[in-house]
């Protein structure tokens, strides 16, 4: 059972019929990358929340999918919240987004309220822009980027005037963000604080910037899973224990989407593995290697040539990258090449070099965990009615 099976099992309970729990925050965590921004302060109309179906009309446009990994499959996805009153019900509202070129941000919060007290703040993690890539490359060189300083005054802004018990949850970036603001939460929210949800989120660059007390405190309140072959999940430094989870998609990469993780058909809730993969293990040793062996202006430096280039002709989004065929992606990587001094170039060269030595030894060591390769039986030779004549 995957999250549209979670929806038609307990989509009609309601959270005082059924309460909060994991999977839950699944939903919220997908329901954060959907444009909410579009129509909010229209039909807001000054009012802190607006009821989720008042955003319905907004499907027909598939304008709220619009920009997402997967438009039709997040279109789907909406349409069956629509069907179900457990989130159907519900409002949205706080919604704050920023995004800018110049200063590498792209950021999106949001505040989900019910019936009960509880609040729910969520965090969209990165989305089809090149800015929010790039963002993601800058957590491993920067002690805080502006989307966590966003996060952590966001959280403080919405607990801080109310007494309301409230969870904080993000997928992927968004996860890192919901980490990073619930480990620098002030201590007089903690009795409120009722726990924070991370799938598949980075750790950080330096959590020496997390005091012991909000680390001893708070992260036994911190849910993180990663499915079995994370690599992005697995990332940087950890400040918390993971659990691993199960994904119906073997690839790495596609796994890191929440629509391919596994529920239980019983009890809904996600399946646990006992471990990562060996593939896992060795990708995130390889990457950690490679990093420590860099120094923080390498990165820098990579970091700004590498979007310098992915960024030429004013294209904005990956897809707009992943749309150039070889021939226009090689003749890019020329032009963007030959503007760089000697300097430049001949650092580049020594890391580029450098990735790929530990990429290919990754490689090899992941081929050896599986044993030698089978041989190939030849192929049998079928009947033909016009055999050629030696």
């Amino acid at each position: 059972m995957d999250i549209f099976g979670y929806l038609n099992k307990y989509g009609n309970l309601s959270f005082e019929e059924k309460p909060f729990c994991e999977t839950d925050s699944l939903v919220f965590s997908q329901l954060s990358y959907l444009k909410f921004e579009y129509g909010f302060s229209a039909l807001a109309a000054g009012d802190e929340y607006v009821e989720l179906t008042r955003f319905a009309h907004l499907s027909d446009k598939t304008l709220l999918a619009h920009g997402t990994s997967d438009p039709v499959r997040y279109n789907e996805f909406w349409l069956k919240i629509l069907e179900c009153p457990r989130f159907s019900s519900l409002k949205i509202g706080h919604i704050e987004s920023h995004f800018s070129v110049d200063d590498c941000i792209q950021y999106m919060s949001m505040t989900f309220i019910g019936k009960s007290p509880m609040r729910y703040i969520v965090f969209r993690g990165t989305d089809g822009s090149l800015v929010g890539w790039k963002e993601d490359c800058n957590l491993a060189t920067m002690k805080e980027i502006p989307s966590q300083k966003l996060a952590k005054n966001y959280v403080t802004k919405i607990v801080r005037h109310h007494l309301f018990p409230f969870v904080i949850i993000g997928h992927s970036k968004g996860g890192n963000l919901a980490m990073y603001a619930t480990l620098m939460m002030k201590w007089r929210y903690y009795a409120r604080f009722r726990g924070c949800y991370c799938h598949d989120g980075p750790g950080f660059n330096d959590t020496k910037v997390f005091s012991q007390r909000a680390l001893t405190r708070l992260t036994p309140k911190i849910y993180k899973v990663v499915p079995g072959e994370s690599l992005i999940g697995l990332l940087l430094n950890q400040v918390c224990s993971y659990r691993v989870i199960s994904a119906n998609e073997k690839a790495s990469f596609f796994q890191h989407s929440i629509f391919k993780w596994d529920l239980d058909e019983e009890t809904g809730e996600l399946i646990e593995l006992e471990r990562n993969s060996n593939a896992s293990k060795t990708k995130q040793t390889m990457f950690a290697n490679w990093l420590g062996s860099l120094s923080r202006e390498d990165l820098v430096q990579m970091t700004e040539c590498l979007f310098e280039i992915l960024q030429a002709k004013d294209r904005k989004t990956i897809y707009e990258v992943m749309a150039l065929g070889k021939l226009d992606l090689g003749i890019t990587l020329i032009k963007s090449w030959m503007k760089y001094d000697e300097a430049t170039r001949k650092s580049l060269k020594k890391n580029l070099f450098s990735a790929f030595t530990y990429y290919k030894e990754a490689k090899e060591e992941i081929a050896a965990s599986y044993g030698p390769k089978k041989e190939k039986k030849p192929k049998k030779k079928g009947f033909s009615l016009f055999k050629r004549k030696k």
